[in-house]
């Protein structure tokens, strides 16, 4: 039975197996392996114990997050923050990393979703069942391995930074916290690579959060937290406010019912040979783009071509594909952008245009309709510049004709700015296909052929015979 040291009148714990001297002599028969030889008293175990769990805490950094555990997290997450489709699984995923650190766990999500309380809750664990780890934000490491400048205790800075440096390299287990956020400049970019990139070539378990959409992670930082076969990636999302519909929805009744198959080049009524021919050529074009996209696909022509149906085609085979597609309509993109302005908004503005910005494949339906205020010629110069330097794959929908001079000269029908125009006719990126065919909806008009009068024989002028 183990012996419970009694507390003294000092209030120190006694003990009397030892007589507080801590150590014993084993009661080994002479001539034994053991004999003579101290070994310390079971009384020591409880205290070690005690003094290695404070050392944990201690290097853990945690401070007070040390009350955020799995059994605080809410199931679901919290209500208005957090969509409990994604953050449930994300709970999961984060218990079951901590029970065996292995590999990278990532989670991302909007703030206030709960990705700190998943990543402390990771950390706490592992303090718990005496496993070391390391947990510090990215923007304090930032703060604490930069040097406040040159001063007569210069050499012990430049020290204690390179001790902090190679203490976050080296952890047995790292837990960055809200990576991406506060100023990102080259420096701060290039020190996070460096520590990104030094545990990933290692494989040192790692667990990072990020208020950043993938999407939108720099390039180098997206090859390493999203790589599949090191990282167990969750991204919480937001809920969903079913009253305002998203960038991207496309109902799915426009996703069956346009679809290439479904995309008729006979054209509409009255439609020529080389209306059809027209037709056919956007319609064989659309679907290799879809298929590998490459640079900007421009379709332009008159209302009713088809435009659309080729468009939404584009994005239906990319689902169909699991493949990442943004479709936006954009006189409504632009009504997203001006509510996400709204301080009621749960949709941050930077987030959202930084996602329809760096959207792998990006859809812009029937640009041109929008109302053409200096805002919005901002915001669209802005986007079609930046995925035009960035060469994005970008499909874009328009009744204007790049190729129509009358443009130039600001006429009364849908126009763009020069500067917004110049980058369109880049023949180098833009491939421009002009659907200048009768419109479709025109078809059901077409009135049937008169048929003549009967003549006495009861034959109509043509020598057929009546019914």
């Amino acid at each position: 039975m183990r012996n419970e040291p009694e507390a003294t009148a000092e209030g120190q714990p006694h003990c009397d197996i030892c007589d507080d001297a801590r150590w014993i002599r084993l009661g080994e028969p002479m001539g034994s392996p053991g004999f003579g030889k101290m070994v310390a008293c079971e009384c020591q175990e409880e205290n070690w114990n005690s003094r290695q769990g404070e050392r944990l805490k201690r290097y853990a950094n945690l401070g007070p997050l040390d009350r955020l555990r799995f059994d605080t997290a809410l199931p679901e997450g919290r209500d208005g923050f957090a969509d409990p489709a994604t953050f449930a699984p994300a709970l999961e995923a984060a218990s079951l990393y901590a029970e065996n650190p292995d590999g990278w766990l990532v989670i991302l999500g909007p703030s206030g979703s709960g990705k700190t309380h998943l990543a402390a809750a990771v950390a706490n664990r592992c303090v718990e069942d005496g496993r070391p780890v390391f947990f510090i934000p990215a923007s304090q490491l930032l703060d604490q391995l930069r040097p406040s400048g040159f001063s007569s205790g210069e050499s012990d800075e430049w020290s204690d930074t390179e001790s902090l440096f190679q203490q976050v390299v080296n952890a047995p287990l790292l837990v960055l916290d809200d990576l991406g956020a506060g100023n990102q400049t080259p420096w701060a970019e290039e020190k996070m690579d460096q520590i990104l990139t030094s545990r990933y070539n290692a494989r040192r378990p790692t667990v990072v959060t990020s208020g950043m959409d993938r999407l939108t992670l720099p390039d180098r930082m997206r090859t390493r937290l999203l790589d599949p076969d090191l990282a167990t990636v969750c991204e919480i999302t937001a809920p969903s406010d079913k009253s305002v519909p998203t960038v991207g929805d496309i109902p799915a009744r426009m996703i069956e019912a346009m679809t290439f198959e479904s995309f008729d080049p006979r054209g509409g009524a009255g439609a020529t040979r080389a209306h059809q021919e027209v037709l056919r050529d956007a319609q064989g074009t659309a679907k290799a783009f879809a298929e590998h996209p490459d640079r900007w696909l421009y379709m332009a022509g008159p209302t009713g071509t088809g435009k659309t149906h080729l468009a939404v085609a584009i994005a239906g085979l990319r689902t169909s594909l699991r493949l990442p597609v943004t479709f936006a309509f954009v006189p409504d993109l632009l009504d997203h952008l001006r509510q996400a302005f709204s301080p009621e908004s749960r949709v941050s503005y930077d987030r959202l245009f930084e996602q329809i910005k760096n959207a792998e494949l990006l859809i812009l339906d029937d640009l041109g309709a929008h109302s053409s205020t200096a805002w919005a010629e901002e915001k669209l110069y802005q986007l079609i510049v930046h995925r035009y330097n960035s060469a994005l794959p970008t499909v874009i929908t328009s009744r204007v004709l790049l190729s129509d001079p009358d443009q130039d000269d600001g006429d009364s029908r849908a126009s763009f700015s020069a500067s917004i125009m110049s980058r369109l006719r880049d023949g180098l990126m833009v491939s421009e296909r002009i659907l200048n065919a009768p419109d479709y909806r025109n078809r059901g008009s077409a009135k049937p052929q008169a048929r003549r009068a009967p003549n006495a024989r009861g034959r109509d002028t043509r020598g057929r015979g009546r019914r």
